[in-house]
């Protein structure tokens, strides 16, 4: 039976939330409190059968509505099978796998079970009925082949009962996005499907133009981060968890209510949805991956906004002039025409964006969207314009990035605004991406009518 647990990366809040919890009685103090890779997990008592992810907010333990809402509420299976080593393990993927290999051949010894375990993906996430490992696999021992040549079946029916024993319905396995110029969409491509039915065959089609078929038969997996839905389909796009962070802060942005926001990179609404929920009237999205706006639209649907799709060479019409209520438009193009469809968006409803932030959220550089940032800025109508600029960076050229990065786009906004100026207000460190390197986001004010 599945448990909910709370995950927050703020060291600070582990304890309110565990004072919280204990007051009303829903500490779980048999598995307390868990630190990894992506911060920390108090655990509760609150079980249920199933528990719908749509559903989950943190409504669901009401003595944390009061924290700060970097707070995830997560599912997590409560493996309570019997273990013939009478060991606990902090691993609920390791007791299920002990479970499942005892199943299928219970006359191994300890120790051929123990080396296949020490094999396992030290990282693994389940999203509702779908469980994620990371790169590492069992299969890649001999004591693994050895079965597997032995009975083709074997494997189908490992996964299915390791399935059965976390309540889930599909496996995966994951692995790095590739991040040559061919990937541009950051599709998953090497992503590995154990497990359950996925849908139609991936094809280049599929990937570049899918049907309403392709798309109908997807597996969707979803989960919430601050209190929002988001969904993607596993195969075709990428989910990051580690970008929680960097969403409960844009939660805090001032500036933003009833503003127009505009995301380049828009993904499945990774920052997009934060816009939305921190009180934006309008966040304008441009994405390339079809799945990543399905994605999005499925997860505007979820969070109860209101959506629209302009397809590439479709005019925008302007569906309502109201935007007191979070609305999203989402172009299924590249980003390069973000000035044309503003610029004639403006002229044909004889509107004035006030565009207060611009997010570019693309790994490991946004620097080619940098000019079209700097041009949309000039268009909007408000002085103050803070442009949200993504990279990858070794820890030793933060500053010198930040100095470069001020240099480049003021000269950019000099070339189409005079009397603006460039301020470099913070840069915030988001996740370690690989040894020496970490994602960062610099935040730029962009300044105007300012008297020289």
């Amino acid at each position: 039976m599945p448990v909910l647990a709370i995950q927050t990366l703020d060291r600070r809040q582990v304890k309110a939330c565990k004072t919280a919890l204990e007051k009303s009685g829903h500490f779980d103090k048999l598995r307390g409190i868990e630190k990894g890779d992506n911060g920390f997990l108090i655990f509760t008592n609150k079980t249920g059968e199933y528990v719908d992810l749509k559903r989950i907010t943190i409504a669901e333990l009401p003595e944390l509505v009061d924290l700060k809402p970097s707070l995830e509420i997560m599912v997590v299976p409560n493996d309570n099978h019997k273990n013939v080593w009478n060991v606990r393990s902090s691993s609920n993927l390791k007791s299920a796998v002990r479970s499942a290999l005892e199943s299928l051949i219970p006359s191994l010894s300890i120790e051929q079970f123990d080396q296949m375990i020490q094999w396992l993906p030290h990282r693994y996430y389940i999203y509702g009925q779908f469980l994620l490992l990371s790169s590492g696999s069992i299969e890649s021992i001999s004591e693994w082949q050895s079965l597997a040549q032995d009975d083709l079946t074997f494997a189908n029916k490992f996964y299915k009962l390791l399935a059965d024993r976390l309540n889930v319905t599909h496996i995966a396995q994951n692995a790095p996005i590739p991040g040559d110029n061919d990937n541009a969409m950051r599709k998953p491509t090497q992503l590995v499907c154990l497990y359950g039915d996925f849908g139609l065959d991936v094809s280049h089609s599929s990937i570049l133009a899918p049907s309403r078929e392709h798309i109908a038969g997807e597996l969707w997996a979803a989960t919430r981060q601050n209190s929002i839905c988001q969904t993607w389909a596993p195969r075709y796009t990428m989910f990051s968890r580690g970008n929680i962070k960097e969403k409960a802060r844009v939660l805090q942005f001032e500036n933003v209510e009833n503003k127009t926001v505009v995301d380049l990179y828009a993904g499945i609404g990774y920052f997009a949805f934060s816009y939305a929920k921190r009180g934006a009237g309008l966040v304008l999205c441009w994405e390339i991956n079809p799945w990543s706006v399905e994605g999005l639209l499925r997860g505007a649907n979820a969070n109860k906004w209101e959506a629209q799709l302009v397809q590439h060479e479709q005019d925008w019409v302007i569906e309502s002039k109201n935007y007191s209520a979070p609305k999203l438009v989402v172009f299924l193009e590249d980003n390069r025409y973000a000035i044309s469809r503003i610029r004639a968006a403006a002229d044909a409803h004889d509107l004035k964006y006030n565009i207060s932030h611009i997010n570019m959220g693309l790994l490991p550089s946004s620097e080619q969207s940098w000019p079209i940032a700097t041009e949309i800025a000039t268009l909007s109508s408000e002085d103050n314009v803070t442009l949200h600029v993504h990279a990858n960076v070794a820890h030793s050229d933060i500053d010198t990035w930040s100095r470069n990065t001020e240099l480049k786009l003021l000269h950019l906004i000099s070339e189409s605004s005079s009397g603006s100026c460039v301020i470099p207000k913070h840069i915030e460190k988001i996740k370690s991406f690989a040894p020496g390197v970490i994602h960062i986001c610099g935040d730029f004010l962009v300044k105007k009518n300012v008297e020289l």
